[in-house]
């Protein structure tokens, strides 16, 4: 995907450094590990929605839009224009597959001016719907994300 042209609302500070900490790399490696397939993942999802599957949104979802003063058309507008940045296929606790993806979309804010969001994704073996479970601002965690906020440089909840 390509980014929109213009302004993007967040920290001039925005951390470009790895975050050294042994606990952030090792889960910064398992973290590229989900990163491989994105384009495929992108597809992927895009035919879904394409192809008009239902949408659930949350009620934790609805819970964190007006927490973080996201309206439900900025969600909606980066669920349509975004792109896979994460995805993790596994087991859950019945046996069924989940597959989970954080996506990166932006949201017009303005003239020229654009708002990165992260929705975190789900859809469980057998359901016929895409869950959206939150999102996020991941330009409202300095330090957390690069520049291009696909790709996470630390977990600490505040960053080093």
């Amino acid at each position: 995907m390509a980014e929109p042209m213009g302004m993007f609302m967040g920290h001039p500070s925005q951390s470009l450094t790895v975050c050294s900490d042994t606990s952030c790399l090792r889960r910064r490696q398992a973290w590229q590990k989900g990163t491989v397939a994105s384009e495929q993942q992108t597809e992927r999802v895009l035919q879904r929605l394409e192809h008009n599957v239902d949408v659930l949104w949350t009620k934790h979802l609805d819970e964190r839009e007006v927490s973080r003063k996201i309206s439900s058309l900025q969600t909606t507008e980066a669920l349509k224009n975004g792109s896979c940045i994460w995805h993790r296929r596994f087991l859950d606790a019945t046996g069924r597959w989940v597959d989970k993806w954080i996506w990166l979309g932006y949201a017009k804010t303005g003239h020229k001016t654009y708002r990165p969001l992260h929705l975190v994704l789900c859809q469980k073996q057998g359901e016929a719907w895409i869950t959206v479970l939150t999102v996020y601002d991941p330009s409202d965690s300095n330090g957390l994300w690069d520049k291009t906020f696909t790709q996470r440089m630390c977990w600490h909840t505040d960053p080093l």
